[in-house]
């Protein structure tokens, strides 16, 4: 078995075809590995897939500007504007294809859901997808021991 990802910090043991939660917007081919893995995952009526590298607070994204790239990391006001002007996002809940937003210890979820004002389906732990478009949510690829969790917009929560 060779090195597989980890969300782009370095690698994990196990198999190279299988893919952990790095931004759909990398052009350095983790990315466009996770787009290409986004696609065959089962899609959830009512709900858009984001795709991108996570944490229990916020997420990144590597950018190619005038032929330089450079990683940055967007809040949940920052993603929910980039959202909001993207033509593929058609209004309505949102499922997070990234590792740990979703983790109790963090708050990026429920302020996406709260900015948005549509639930947040995101995963609590790092986010495997295989090449069939199964999903592990664990610490490894092989421990599927954590889960979605539903992030609902609260009421006169601070966005």
């Amino acid at each position: 078995m060779g090195a597989g990802y980890h969300g782009g910090f370095g690698a994990t043991k196990g198999s190279r075809r299988v893919i952990v939660a790095d931004s759909s917007l990398v052009g350095n081919g983790r990315g466009f590995q996770l787009k290409e893995a986004a696609k065959r995952v089962k899609k959830i009526e009512g709900y858009t897939d984001v795709a991108v590298h996570g944490s229990p607070d916020s997420i990144s994204v590597m950018i190619n500007k005038n032929g330089t790239e450079r990683k940055i990391t967007l809040d949940h006001r920052r993603l929910a504007k980039f959202l909001k002007s993207d033509e593929g996002y058609k209004k309505g809940n949102i499922r997070l294809l990234s590792c740990r937003t979703g983790s109790e210890t963090g708050t990026f979820a429920q302020n996406l859901a709260n900015k948005m004002g549509v639930t947040v389906r995101a995963p609590s732990d790092t986010l495997f997808i295989f090449p069939n478009g199964k999903m592990v949510i664990g610490p490894d690829m092989r421990t599927n021991s954590g889960r979605w969790i539903d992030y609902h917009p609260r009421k006169g929560a601070k966005e």
